[in-house]
């Protein structure tokens, strides 16, 4: 596992250089979250490409699952992760449900629920880093597959993941009727 806080330097598509620091968060990055989240929302274009979390969810993410913050180096908030643990004790999340996974197979799967970054800061490879980060923690704390769920419609997001050798392994209506991509890959 990667040491935190984490530092690294990363290129645009310019070749322009940004560094970026990276720690886990908990609850005192409350309105960060939220934050974030408002300004990528106001950002997209089409706006089913994202379901976005309630408070209720920020919260539960920010204290039972693995969540990290990226900083670029004038202190701005550049992007955030979560990992949705396999060893997480309410597993009713885990996108392992939408393949009928029993509890056993449930407890070795981790679902990588949510990479947000912000618009000046998007082509750094920052959504990769984070799959790198969440991959790592995943099999640290015991999983051996991880499952995400993209919009079809977000090819830069689902590019990350096959990139990392996930696959698209189905496709269907979630969140409230929005058209997703269910990517797996075992670890």
């Amino acid at each position: 596992m990667i040491e935190m806080p984490y530092t690294i330097e990363l290129l645009n598509g310019r070749g322009e250089p940004t560094t970026f620091t990276i720690r886990e968060a908990d609850m005192k990055d409350f309105d960060t979250f939220m934050q974030l989240q408002d300004t990528i929302m106001e950002a997209l274009p089409d706006k089913d490409v994202y379901a976005p979390f309630t408070e209720e969810e920020t919260i539960d993410q920010l204290t039972n699952d693995c969540c990290w913050l990226a900083f670029a180096e004038n202190g701005e908030v550049a992007a955030v992760s979560v990992l949705k643990p396999s060893n997480r004790e309410d597993q009713s999340y885990n996108y392992g449900h939408y393949f009928d996974y029993d509890e056993e197979h449930l407890r070795r799967t981790a679902s990588f629920d949510m990479t947000m970054v912000v618009p000046k800061y998007r082509g750094h490879g920052l959504q990769r880093l984070f799959n790198k980060i969440r991959i790592a923690k995943a099999i640290e704390l015991g999983a051996t597959e991880g499952i995400t769920s993209i919009s079809p419609e977000n090819p830069y997001s689902y590019n990350n993941f096959l990139i990392c050798n996930w696959e698209i392994a189905d496709r269907r209506k979630l969140y409230g009727g929005k058209d997703r991509y269910l990517l797996r890959k075992e670890f």
